[in-house]
């Protein structure tokens, strides 16, 4: 009978294989290993390339900052020409010249008796009744000028209230209580009077003394 070897071949061959290698393959794996070594080389030096530029970018725009922060132009500031009026205020003639005066010397002994009873009405008190108001303009025989006022209230310590209050009217001066009678029960009358700040009192108008006629008879009579 013939014998049979029942071993594998590398059993045979004495345990060592000799296994063969695609040429194509190895090839390619190569030339794939060479083409990401390149890729990566030319990677790093690209992007150094662009760090370096990016520094010089950087330093530049500081310098042009730097210049450009020397080099600015002040800003100049116009200043605005006066305007001129649409109408031109009217000339003073001669003839208006008296009236504006007239004008004038009323508006100088003016008194603003409404910004003083405006005054009056902020500072009265709620349980302050005023039965009677007087007020005095000065003139050219008489240069005082006030306020007086009487009225009615609840208690004593109302009139106190409305007294302290009107000395803080700007316009008003040496407030004084004059009259103050009366109880609680059946309310206190009172009395005040006030000085105004205003202007002083007109001049007197100045009269024009007449020249007397001499009425004596120079006529002679004829000799006899």
């Amino acid at each position: 009978m013939r014998a049979v070897n029942l071993l594998p071949r590398d059993a045979q061959s004495g345990g060592k294989s000799i296994r063969n290698e695609d040429p194509a393959v190895v090839v390619g794996s190569v030339l794939g290993v060479v083409v990401i070594i390149v890729m990566s080389a030319g990677f790093l030096v690209a992007h150094s390339k662009v760090n370096a530029e990016q520094k010089k970018l950087s330093a530049a725009q500081i310098q042009l900052g730097a210049l450009s922060l020397h080099k600015r132009a002040p800003v100049k500031v116009k200043t605005a020409k006066p305007t001129k009026p649409i109408i031109p205020v009217p000339a003073v003639t001669s003839e208006e010249q008296p009236l504006l005066a007239e004008i004038s010397d009323a508006m100088s002994t003016r008194i603003a008796w409404d910004r003083i009873l405006r005054e009056f009405s902020l500072v009265m008190p709620d349980d302050v009744t005023i039965s009677s108001l007087t007020m005095t303009a000065p003139t050219a025989s008489a240069s005082t000028q006030g306020l007086t006022i009487a009225g009615l209230a609840y208690s004593h310590d109302s009139v106190a209230r409305l007294l302290s209050r009107l000395m803080l009217i700007p316009d008003l001066s040496d407030v004084t209580l004059t009259n103050s009678a009366g109880s609680a029960s059946a309310g206190v009358q009172f009395s005040i009077n006030a000085t105004v700040k205003g202007a002083p009192a007109p001049a007197p108008t100045a009269t024009v003394p007449t020249t007397p006629t001499d009425t004596t008879d120079t006529t002679t009579g004829a000799s006899s």
